[in-house]
């Protein structure tokens, strides 16, 4: 019986989608500690603890992500800025003196004498990438609250069912009938 549960377990139970960069030691410690939080004592608590494993790792990458969204747009937000003080230069001028400025210190210091021409400074790049990136990082933002919401209700599950009363899908609590039945009286 033993094996056939094991075997079970093994099927039901997700096994981590790594992306080829993320480490299986750091997820496998994230599990581990999960797994002692909640100390599973069945195969549905197994299944449980497992999404809320998966969410965990989602939320640390995504989190992640958003920084990176925001670095991926730095070069273009950097052009705008030069577009708008320098408006008589091309785009290919503007473009090679915005990438420049990445590797070329006399470059760079032409750039910060331009931005703080207008009265700007270097975190005017950061302030344009976010709001070049607002779009993504609202869609991090609701996946995050998304993967909140169901980890947290997960857990209730768990609560509620070891306190014993967790209510079956479909059905309702007493209190919930005796709510309905009064709304019709009225």
């Amino acid at each position: 019986m033993e094996q056939k549960t094991k075997d079970l377990k093994q099927t039901l139970i997700s096994q981590p989608h790594l992306l080829r960069f993320e480490s299986q030691r750091e997820y496998q410690q994230l599990a581990d500690a999960i797994r002692d939080h909640i100390s599973p004592q069945d195969i549905l608590e197994e299944m449980w603890t497992s999404e809320i494993i998966e969410a965990e790792w989602e939320i640390a990458r995504l989190r992640r992500y958003k920084g990176q969204f925001v670095n991926l747009d730095t070069l273009a937000s950097l052009r705008n800025l030069l577009q708008s003080i320098l408006p008589d230069h091309s785009d290919a001028e503007i473009d090679d003196l915005a990438r420049r400025s990445y590797t070329n210190k006399e470059i760079r210091k032409q750039v910060d004498k331009l931005l703080r021409s207008i009265d700007l400074d270097e975190s005017a790049i950061v302030v344009e990438a976010y709001r070049l990136s607002i779009a993504h990082l609202t869609a991090i933002d609701r996946r995050l609250m998304e993967l909140a919401l169901r980890r947290d209700k997960i857990f209730r599950q768990i609560e509620d069912r070891r306190a014993g009363i967790a209510v079956p899908p479909g059905h309702r609590h007493v209190d919930q009938e005796a709510s309905i039945e009064h709304s019709g009286d009225a």
